[in-house]
């Protein structure tokens, strides 16, 4: 419990480091919580964490995630929100963690994106058609799933695709 808990907590750090972290090869030592001491190796878009329980690796990424990203499918001709989303993803001996967001909108009607979500994904798990929100979520195996929200606000209908998936051992 205790490294899953410091693994979480580091992923929570990793998003700042990756963006003070550049392009340089730097390698830093960082105190956690708990007074441990982890070395931190940055270059480019990946983050390395040594600690004496073994390395985490993360990798993230600001640019708009794929379909085979988010485990769902993207509404034809929809415009990915900049800044709105992105993936990040971990690696250490015990296991493996990915996780990828994105927001998305379309002037197509708030009917016609979730009929298109009906057919690709069947009926919504949840849907309240006086506030105009429908949400999908996906179990595609017991380590992954999607969340797909259609919602209407200010005369545009707004996408929100997020995923999470990882193994047992993380």
């Amino acid at each position: 419990m205790k490294k899953t808990l410091v693994l979480l907590m580091l992923l929570g750090l990793v998003a700042g480091l990756i963006v003070a972290a550049g392009c340089g090869g730097d390698k830093t030592t960082v105190k956690i919580p708990g007074g441990e001491e982890v070395t931190v190796e940055e270059d480019g878009g990946e983050v390395t964490y040594q600690t004496d329980e073994g390395e985490v690796t993360y990798e993230t990424s600001d640019k708009p995630p794929t379909e085979a990203d988010l485990g769902a499918p993207i509404y034809p001709d929809a415009e990915y929100v900049p800044g709105s989303g992105g993936t990040a993803s971990a690696t250490s001996p015990e296991g493996e963690f990915a996780t990828a967001g994105a927001e998305f909108t379309t002037e197509d009607s708030y009917d016609d994106v979730v009929g298109f979500y009906t057919d690709e994904l069947g009926a919504p798990m949840y849907e309240d058609t006086a506030m105009k929100e429908a949400t999908w979520m996906l179990q595609i195996n017991e380590e992954s799933f999607t969340v797909v929200t259609v919602t209407e606000e200010g005369g545009e209908v707004i996408i929100s695709i997020g995923r999470m998936a990882g193994t047992t051992g993380m």
